[in-house]
């Protein structure tokens, strides 16, 4: 992987974003989960978390920046994200922050797919870019892992609303 591909991916969410929303164009799953599975910033292939509960990733990986919301339930349940929004630092030290925010995506109790697909595309954006002027280790080294795992989830709650 490169940061072309990102970026190539990030790209065609963008352009397809309202197509995607409007359910006129598909959303593929596949290609989000290759790419953080790729990154190696979750121990295991990011497929695996949606049946995990709650509690046993919060346990055993979590980086706590997820509101979690029922200790039993499936992770790919879960209805909070974390929006990788920014980047400071010095991308030449090698000193990568980024910084986050929690998304909604059942505003109001219902699914609204722009909050997921915005929630990917932005994410992608802001990882692609850090990963196109470093190396791959800062991204693994300071990306969080419910941040990446929010990523997943939004893709996988996209592909199920499509069908």
């Amino acid at each position: 992987m490169n940061s072309e591909t990102i970026s190539e991916f990030g790209e065609w969410l963008d352009d397809n974003a309202s197509k995607i929303e409007s359910n006129s164009v598909k959303f593929d799953a596949q290609r989000v989960y290759a790419v953080i599975d790729n990154l190696e910033i979750l121990r295991k292939p990011v497929q695996e978390y949606f049946d995990m509960t709650e509690e046993d990733y919060y346990e055993n990986e979590s980086d706590h920046r997820l509101t979690l919301q029922n200790p039993d339930a499936k992770l790919s349940e879960l209805k909070d994200r974390v929006l990788v929004n920014h980047i400071d630092g010095s991308l030449a030290d090698h000193d990568v922050n980024f910084t986050y925010n929690h998304e909604n995506p059942f505003p109001d109790g219902q699914y609204s797919p722009k909050v997921d697909v915005d929630l990917v595309n932005y994410s992608f954006v802001v990882i692609g870019a850090v990963f196109a002027n470093t190396i791959v280790a800062d991204i693994r080294n300071s990306l969080s892992k419910d941040a990446i795992l929010s990523v997943a989830l939004a893709a996988k709650a996209i592909a199920d609303w499509q069908g």
